[in-house]
């Protein structure tokens, strides 16, 4: 590659601190690279609202492009982005290949990469150790009684309210991309037993045993505690439904980190009022903001975060070092890391 490159940054400037540093990193690269920055960010509601088609519901909430926006889209070459218009390929002819800022790409993929030949690579990795702290934490908090120490201090009563030693108990994964990889080394940290239901059988040093696309049932049953870090697809739509829970041991715990779409709302709030699972902690929703009427706002002993468990400042670190290198592999006219099959 011989011609000038332009490079976009479509993801909103303030979300990372160190915006002109990067800035600067990158012009160092090659001098055939060229900067644009220009924000393109669509609303949660229609980003959570793209994993799956059909898309009538949210075609209302995409917003019109400026021409500001036209004017990038039309000369970039490359670009790391959080959304991007649909049949984007129309609008930026030149694009060869997108960067997502984070690990699950479905929105990106709705925008019609693969149709248009233009590459993929997601941020797989680059929050992998934050998230698995968070899963850790939710964990530990519950069987610590964390809230229940807050309760009593908040009541200023002298009480004492034991937890449970997590140490021999059985952690359940589904997929094991590198957040639940990351969460598997911390699980064996504190002596828990490694399930994991994935597609490959391969063997792994951080897992006690490997369960495959048919035996999610079978998994789940021998598991104290599940936690799911999966990318949003057809395969994994609903894979949460009220069959998999009511095959939860009773007074387990379910984690989710992933994506929102993995679970079926209705059957998991009703599963926790019914008292089989001891709680849930979910950082995604099926769609997000998670509507005020949700019953899981009501369901008993849930922890509900707003997609917030990754580190923002690690995140944008580490998301501009793979970047880099993937800039220069682009410009070499190399393989890319962390490309998806489109």
């Amino acid at each position: 590659m011989t011609e000038s490159v332009v490079v976009g940054l479509l993801y909103p400037r303030e979300w990372n601190g160190d915006f002109e540093e990067d800035l600067s990193r990158l012009r160092a690269i090659d001098p055939r690279v060229e900067i644009v920055a220009e924000t393109y960010a669509e609303p949660e509601e229609s980003r959570s609202g793209r994993g799956v088609p059909p898309y009538d519901d949210i075609l209302h909430l995409i917003p019109e492009l400026t021409e500001a926006q036209r004017e990038v889209f039309s000369r970039i070459h490359c670009c790391i982005a959080i959304d991007l218009p649909f049949d984007v390929a129309s609008i930026a002819p030149n694009l060869r290949w997108v960067q997502s800022v984070g690990a699950g790409v479905a929105q990106l993929e709705s925008a019609g990469l693969g149709d248009a030949g233009i590459k993929l690579t997601n941020a797989a990795g680059v929050t992998s150790t934050a998230i698995a702290e968070f899963v850790m934490a939710r964990i530990l908090g519950e069987y610590k009684r964390a809230r229940h120490l807050d309760e009593a201090q908040n009541d200023a009563r002298w009480r004492s309210i034991f937890g449970e030693q997590i140490s021999s108990k059985t952690i359940a994964l589904i997929g094991f991309g590198p957040i639940n990889q990351a969460v598997a080394e911390l699980a064996r940290a504190f002596g828990l037993r490694v399930l994991c239901f994935r597609r490959s059988a391969a063997p792994d040093p951080r897992i006690d045993e490997v369960f495959g696309p048919d035996d999610l049932h079978e998994m789940l049953g021998q598991a104290d505690i599940t936690a799911s870090a999966v990318p949003e697809s057809p395969a994994t739509e609903g894979l949460m439904d009220a069959a998999a829970f009511a095959a939860m041991p009773a007074g387990s715990m379910f984690v989710n980190v992933g994506r929102g779409t993995l679970v079926d709302e209705d059957a998991l709030a009703a599963t926790l009022h019914a008292g089989h699972l001891r709680a849930a902690a979910i950082d995604v929703a099926r769609t997000e903001p998670l509507p005020s009427e949700s019953p899981l706002w009501t369901a008993p002993n849930i922890y509900i975060s707003a997609h917030c468990s990754t580190d923002p400042s690690k995140l944008f670190s580490n998301l501009h070092r793979l970047f880099e290198d993937n800039l220069a592999r682009f410009l070499a006219d190399e393989p890319l890391r962390n490309e998806i099959a489109l």
